[in-house]
């Protein structure tokens, strides 16, 4: 994630997704960033950084389901595919790791039940990974939530 954001912060980048709009684009820009770093990963020997490749991929679409879904400008069906994209990515049965390189073929999950929706940081996943590649305090990130939960009801959502 780090290196492909070193690229999103480039101004040519930033150009290109402006003038392009579409989200496979920036998706293939993330799996090519991800594939260069994964390769060279000792750690994921033989085929594991395919598998790992799989589950990066997966964790930044929902990253950017997540950060889409509650706008009132994006349409359905672009929700939709990012469903759709999630759901190639993500085998039945198993769950994205936090990027701790456990992915494997074989690995037991048990699917879980709906989460409960919080409003603790602590119980965010994604809001945790993408706090630590930002380098910020966990409090700032509570605060932020907080803030936002104040602004963004379901009321407000139903009259967009």
């Amino acid at each position: 994630m780090a290196k492909f954001y070193g690229e999103f912060t480039n101004d040519t980048f930033k150009r290109q997704m402006k003038e392009n709009r579409k989200i496979e684009e920036l998706i293939l820009k993330f799996a090519t960033h991800a594939t260069a770093v994964l390769k060279k990963e000792p750690l994921l020997a033989g085929d594991g950084w395919k598998f790992e490749l799989n589950n990066q991929i997966s964790l930044f679409v929902k990253l950017l389901r997540e950060c889409l879904r509650n706008l009132h400008s994006v349409s359905p069906e672009l929700l939709g595919r990012l469903d759709m994209y999630t759901a190639k990515l993500t085998p039945n049965g198993t769950t994205a790791s936090d990027s701790g390189y456990d992915s494997s073929p074989n690995r037991d999950s048990v699917a879980s039940a709906s989460p409960k929706i919080s409003g603790n940081v602590a119980d965010m996943r994604l809001v945790k990974i993408v706090a630590a590649l930002f380098k910020l305090p966990e409090s700032a990130v509570q605060q932020e939530v907080d803030n936002a939960r104040q602004i963004c009801t379901e009321k407000v959502r139903r009259s967009t």
